[in-house]
């Protein structure tokens, strides 16, 4: 028998710390995760949808305008779901802000960013990642263009064989959908500092091979740009996200 979603043993570090300068433009006085989507902050409407998976632990890394964040939401009230931040004392990448969060790492971290969406199967995903004992799970998502995004390659058994840059291949292909999962050696493992995740580290996690990725057929969406923004924002009005 399985475990439900609300046994797994994982909390979700949400990166929320970017400076979103493409986004600037529509959204210039709070950081890009707190961009509204009718009248609720983007970052809002991810902690409901991974709650509702059974995710009852997050912490969210900031940076740019951390204050925003916190001040939102020390004054919301999500049944049952403990919030806590992790603000970095200066830009730190992907890496070496879940490095400065590692107090927070619980067995399993499922590591989000907080401006993507994409309604991941977490039950799943963390089925797949103890199956391969895994250092890092990618989810991942076919996209008709992966130019913008760069893309990943993996073999039959979803191990991660190698990345593309974004811009030098387009296409059909696989790209990081924005969420996977960490394992706690892994996150003790990290180096301190400022540096990418995805530049420094999961090189060798393919060189390795404890880098895997498994291809889910959800939502996806990056509101990166005013263009996916405003995708999205349609996208959100024409759905309820608090049922899925």
């Amino acid at each position: 028998m399985q475990p439900k979603p609300s046994d797994l043993p994982i909390s979700a570090f949400i990166l929320a710390g970017g400076l979103g300068l493409r986004l600037r433009e529509v959204v210039s006085d709070r950081p890009k995760p707190m961009a509204d989507i009718g009248q609720t902050p983007f970052l809002h409407l991810l902690i409901e949808l991974l709650s509702g998976k059974g995710i009852r632990e997050f912490v969210l890394l900031t940076g740019f305008m951390g204050e925003v964040v916190e001040e939102y939401f020390h004054a919301q009230r999500f049944p049952g779901v403990s919030i806590r931040f992790s603000k970095e004392p200066n830009p730190l990448g992907t890496g070496g802000a879940v490095k400065f969060a590692e107090r927070f790492a619980a067995e399993t971290t499922l590591l989000v960013n907080g401006d993507t969406f994409f309604d991941a199967d977490v039950e799943a995903l963390y089925r797949f990642h103890r199956k391969n004992n895994a250092d890092v799970t990618l989810s991942l998502y076919e996209v008709e263009d992966v130019s913008r995004y760069g893309s990943v390659q993996v073999d039959s058994a979803g191990k991660v064989t190698g990345f593309t840059e974004k811009n030098r291949v387009g296409g059909i292909g696989l790209v990081n959908a924005g969420c996977s999962l960490l394992s706690a050696d892994f996150i003790r493992q990290l180096p301190e500092g400022a540096y990418s995740m995805e530049e420094r580290i999961f090189p060798e996690l393919v060189r390795i091979g404890t880098l895997y990725g498994l291809v889910q057929s959800k939502p996806f969406f990056d509101i990166g740009t005013p263009e996916s923004y405003e995708e999205f924002r349609s996208f959100y009005g024409s759905c309820n996200l608090k049922s899925r």
